[in-house]
């Protein structure tokens, strides 16, 4: 649960006005040791979540909250599927994300 309210976090100031492009979240990933194929995936996930969401007429906050959930979680079990390197790669950028959010 701590690592879902972690990961909200990241997503909600991802959301702020200083978030980074497509391009600028994909070179933090490669940056950060993922392979392309895990990118790939990542990004499809979030493209997926970004279109599902567009597609609601009035989203309210409980339908955000919602969706980034599922965003997150989609997201974990694609990571367990990703080769060991992948894992710890994407384990460290989201702990590097955490420690930006506690400055």
């Amino acid at each position: 649960m701590f690592k879902a309210t972690v990961i909200l976090a990241i997503v909600l100031v991802a959301v702020s006005a200083n978030h980074p492009t497509g391009d600028e979240y994909r070179a933090e990933l490669v940056a950060a040791g993922l392979s392309t194929q895990a990118i790939d995936g990542i990004s499809k996930i979030g493209e997926t979540a970004y279109i599902s969401f567009g597609k609601r007429k009035s989203p309210t906050f409980q339908d955000a909250i919602q969706d980034v959930t599922k965003l997150f979680l989609d997201v974990e079990k694609f990571m367990k599927t990703q080769s060991e390197q992948d894992q710890k790669s994407y384990a460290a950028y989201v702990e590097k994300k955490k420690k930006e959010l506690d400055n």
